[in-house]
């Protein structure tokens, strides 16, 4: 009887563990309930990708023909946005690598640099750490890589509707300079030293985001962040917190097609439980590969 009991109570904790992994499997959401007349969508976007992979599927076309405008992080939409990020990207008050990294880790920066990506460090030598980190995203890539951001907003160009941003670029810079430079420095050059690692890592989480596997590329995101104290709370976290409000309130005004990085949707505070929390349904869509 009690090995009848257990056999039991695993199949259903099995179910159960199954339909929670189906109910997250998606990128693009519907959020519905509330005060909301009509249903708004959110969408998991990926910032850097190969364009080959960037697919704006008949669902997601069929979500922003139903809403009247769509919101990103930031305004892509904004002139001068890309001058604008790569001054925020740059270290503040004359700080360079050299005065973050000794003198072997510099050299280890900037072999990396030229030998995987034919860039001199003297180019990016006052790049923050945490931002240059992100090259070994392009390294892994191997490609001229585009984001779904910029196709979302040559969609929302195409259909007349305006782009609309959940923070400002000066919002998101205070995000990251929350994490003092010395640790982002320290993050960088484990990024190099352990190489392997971080290829296994980036490739987990592309595997993750083309599969649609919500939970496990937060997870994969939650290990990685665990390296620098306080980086989730100040990157994921308070960032999803602070957006719930705004979502609500913009999408009370008229059906929205939100966008956000996809490791934002999952986890105990993530875009998607909040959502949930303050009493709407958001339900699974589709299938980006559909």
């Amino acid at each position: 009887m009690i090995k009848t009991v257990i056999a039991t109570i695993a199949s259903i904790l099995s179910l159960l563990l199954s339909v929670s992994a189906q109910d997250t499997d998606a990128l693009l959401w519907k959020i519905s309930g509330n005060d909301f007349s009509q249903p708004s969508y959110l969408f998991g976007t990926i910032h850097l990708m190969c364009p080959d992979d960037i697919q704006i599927t008949q669902p997601m076309r069929d979500a922003l023909q139903n809403t009247k405008q769509v919101v990103l992080e930031i305004d892509m939409d904004e002139p001068g946005i890309m001058q604008n990020m790569q001054s925020i990207a740059m270290m503040a008050d004359g700080t360079t690598l050299n005065d973050l990294l000794t003198e072997d880790e510099y050299q280890l920066v900037g072999n990396y640099l030229q030998d995987s990506l034919q860039i001199p460090i003297q180019a990016l030598n006052a790049m923050k750490p945490l931002m240059l980190s992100t090259f070994t995203f392009l390294d892994v890539l191997n490609c001229q890589p585009g984001s779904y951001e910029m196709q979302l907003v040559q969609q929302a160009k195409e259909q007349q509707k305006e782009v609309l941003g959940l923070e400002t670029l000066e919002d998101q810079a205070q995000a990251f300079d929350f994490i003092p430079l010395e640790e982002q420095a320290d993050y960088l050059v484990d990024a190099i030293q352990n190489y392997d690692e971080t290829v296994f890592e980036i490739e987990a989480i592309l595997a993750a985001y083309q599969s649609e596997q919500v939970e496990h590329l937060y997870n994969i995101t939650h290990e990685s962040m665990q390296e620098m104290e306080g980086a989730e709370e100040s990157l994921l976290t308070k960032r999803n917190q602070n957006w719930i409000p705004l979502m609500e309130e913009i999408a009370q005004d008229q059906p929205t097609f939100f966008a956000v990085g996809a490791a934002h949707l999952g986890g105990p505070m993530g875009v998607i439980a909040l959502l949930k929390e303050q009493g709407y349904t958001v339900e699974a869509v589709s299938s980006i590969g559909q």
